[in-house]
């Protein structure tokens, strides 16, 4: 029990004071070039209402007939370029208006000089602030779905609370992989509880940066665990090759130049304005689905199911991947999920 006490309060320290050591580089343009080669592709530098300079990648369809526009809001580690990998063909090219923001603090979002921390406030402002500017970028008057994924599932949780009414501007929710309203405390207990090896790999992996540099502990973060050597001697690399982990620890490092305040963050977490814990904006909400991942190293499958009972539903979506589900061999069942939800659900006339 001591020992068990004494890993605990390391997780807390480490949480709070977040290692900034890893200093960003400057934005590769090798990756948004080659995507924008490869579709129908725009990036742009939006200013916000908080005078940020925001970068946003989007993508119309050849099509004119209108579709419900989407829009990408990502997670920590990562930027608008995670959905443009593989989500952006696959809607685009079925009819839909795609558009991802990157948030504050990421390589292609600066923060401001000197700014190591960014506050979940100012996350859920600019990502306001940016969907009052979809349909003059998307060329539509079409309400989006929103599509957020791991921590950026909590920045629309506030969003959603703190803007209740703005939700009559959106025709359906969509969470993948997020961080549950009562955020990481509870998760962390329940994975000390499980294996404390696995418990050290997701705090060091990301409070210490471990996955931008070793290259085992991101394929277990994100993509499905090492690289296995199947029976007929062929490797298993889930479909997410060493260039790829390479090329993505490259943006890794660049998104992590401000990070997510987490001490702040715990002090205003969806679940204490949860009302029996659901939603306080229950009322104003369009349709909302509530996806899992089979097999997430990051997020249990007792968080995605309290976000699921904090949207009213009965029960979450469970599809196989790892916790990228966008990324790596899996993403089409995330995208195939979304395409059911929004064909059945949001569609507008």
């Amino acid at each position: 029990m001591l020992s068990i006490k004494i890993f605990v309060t390391l997780l807390s320290f480490l949480y709070i004071f977040q290692s900034s050591a890893f200093i960003s580089a400057s934005l590769p343009r090798q990756s948004i070039v080659a995507f924008q080669q490869s579709q129908n592709m725009k990036e742009t530098q939006l200013v916000l209402e908080s005078g940020i300079s925001a970068q946003v990648l989007s993508s119309l369809p050849l099509t004119k007939l209108p579709k419900t526009p989407l829009v990408f809001i990502h997670g920590s580690f990562h930027a608008a370029w995670c959905w443009a990998e593989h989500y952006f063909k696959y809607f685009s090219s079925r009819g839909y208006p795609v558009i991802a923001l990157s948030l504050r603090g990421t390589g292609g979002s600066f923060a401001g000089d000197g700014v190591k921390k960014v506050q979940i406030e100012q996350h859920v402002s600019d990502i306001n602030s940016f969907l009052n500017k979809v349909p003059e970028i998307l060329e539509t008057k079409l309400k989006p779905v929103i599509i957020s994924h791991s921590f950026g599932g909590v920045a629309v949780m506030k969003l959603l609370e703190l803007y209740p009414k703005e939700a009559s501007n959106l025709s359906g929710v969509i969470t993948m992989c997020s961080v549950p309203p009562s955020g990481n405390g509870p998760m962390t207990w329940r994975f000390i509880r499980r294996s404390l090896h696995n418990s050290w790999t997701i705090t060091a992996g990301f409070v210490l940066k471990r996955c931008i540099i070793d290259d085992d502990v991101c394929r277990k973060l994100f993509f499905g665990g090492r690289k296995k050597t199947l029976s007929n001697g062929e490797i298993d690399d889930h479909g997410v090759s060493d260039d790829d982990i390479h090329r993505y620890q490259q943006h890794f490092e660049r998104d992590t130049a401000a990070i997510l305040d987490v001490f702040s963050l715990s002090k205003v977490l969806p679940s204490k304005s949860a009302i029996d814990g659901k939603s306080p904006s229950l009322s104003y909400l369009p349709p909302r689905l509530v996806v899992g991942a089979t097999r997430d190293f990051i997020v249990d499958r007792e968080g995605v199911e309290e976000t699921a009972r904090y949207y009213a539903l009965d029960e979450p979506l469970f599809i196989d991947s790892p916790h990228d589900v966008m990324l790596g061999r899996n993403w089409i069942n995330g995208a195939e999920a979304i395409h059911n939800f929004v064909e059945q659900h949001c569609i507008q006339k």
